[in-house]
């Protein structure tokens, strides 16, 4: 069956028009939006499909979906921008911020070390509800008691559940504003940039697409670290006012593919987009350069810029100047300083996850390394 595709797309970028509509006509989409940005303008801003698994509601043009730990992109470029503020400094212990964060074994946790998933609280050894994850003040004291899991000793893990509270504390604590606030009144709101790391209008909600689950997997071996990782946090209701209102800065935002890419033009950029200089050219460089390597007992081997991403031998991205970061069902932030490209893209199909290596990723990924190279020329 045809998916009418909605949108416009700059003739130079017709590949990535061609990757999101082969994505639906395989089947492999219920609704989606793709963008991307050059330069700091709009070149590519398509939506198709269904809002709802019922397929009675269209996916329009400002319809949002949850897009998972790509919500810690907003929580590292607000962090970045405390560093540029010089309201931080990025290798000063989070204790200094956060004094009751020392406990256990965290006295020389960095803020380095957090934005590299290296702050040794990638979980609970005694397993949180859902609901108590959604409680910050509760939630920020269990990570502070926390034992750091590898005696002090610096080892990537990434951080799923609690990449953005360590980070979001501090914050807090220097601001006096809880991430989401900051984000939205410090980014989001000058940016025009409809991303949402917790939304505060209920009547919000009847933007967002339902999604399709994700496929039941194997669990980890019982006693292994992953499944200690993996079941640290009960699963909840995430569909509820609670998750959707709640500040759970490594994974509760909802946006669109527009969203994204406009988020991520400020590093695509180097910093400066439209003539307003949101970073330091020098903090943005250094955020896509590498800071740790390693081997993730989640990821497995992977390069770690200032929060994000980078390629490597072990995972490539469309080229060797990309970065960014993705969510669980397949939500997606680049940004290539080489060319001033961004990408975004949010689906509301998790259930693809049953693959190996996502087929719509793989395909956006391909198409967006054409474009890219072309551009480079």
């Amino acid at each position: 069956m045809t998916t009418e595709i909605h949108g416009y797309c700059d003739p130079r970028f017709a590949p990535m028009r061609q990757a999101f509509t082969a994505n639906f006509e395989q089947g492999l989409e219920l609704g989606a939006s793709l963008a991307l940005t050059w330069q700091g303008a709009s070149v590519v801003d398509l939506w198709a499909g269904w809002a709802d698994r019922a397929q009675t509601r269209p996916w329009e043009e400002n319809t949002l979906v949850p897009v998972a730990s790509t919500t810690k992109v907003a929580m590292t470029i607000s962090m970045l921008l405390l560093l540029d503020r010089g309201l931080i400094e990025l290798d000063a212990p989070i204790a200094r911020y956060w004094p009751e964060f020392a406990q256990g074994g965290k006295d020389q946790v960095t803020i380095r070390d957090a934005l590299t998933h290296q702050a040794g609280v990638p979980g609970f050894a005694e397993p949180v509800s859902f609901e108590q994850l959604c409680d910050w003040d509760y939630i920020t004291a269990r990570i502070a008691a926390e034992p750091h899991w590898y005696g002090g000793e610096r080892r990537i893990t990434y951080h799923n559940q609690t990449y953005g509270f360590p980070l979001g504390e501090v914050l807090r604590r220097v601001d006096c504003r809880k991430p989401a606030q900051f984000f939205r009144e410090e980014i989001a709101g000058p940016l025009d940039c409809d991303f949402h790391m917790a939304l505060t209008d209920p009547a919000e909600m009847a933007r967002l697409a339902e999604l399709r689950p994700p496929l039941p997997g194997d669990l980890p071996p019982a006693g292994s670290l992953l499944s200690k990782l993996v079941t640290s946090v009960s699963q909840g209701d995430r569909g509820s006012w609670l998750a959707r209102s709640s500040d759970v800065p490594a994974g509760n935002g909802v946006a669109n593919g527009r969203a994204i890419a406009r988020l991520t033009s400020i590093m695509a950029m180097q910093g400066t987009l439209n003539g307003r200089t949101w970073l330091s050219a020098d903090l943005a460089r250094a955020s896509a350069t590498q800071q740790a390597y390693g081997q993730c007992p989640y990821l497995d081997w992977v390069a770690f810029g200032l929060g994000f991403g980078l390629s490597s031998d072990a995972f490539a991205y469309p080229s060797p100047t990309t970065y960014g970061w993705g969510g669980f069902g397949g939500s997606w932030a680049l940004m290539d300083p080489a060319t001033g490209v961004s990408l975004g893209y949010a689906p509301s199909n998790f259930s693809i996850w049953g693959y190996r290596v996502d087929p719509r990723l793989a395909r956006i990924g391909e198409a967006l390394s054409g474009v890219l190279a072309d551009l480079g020329r």
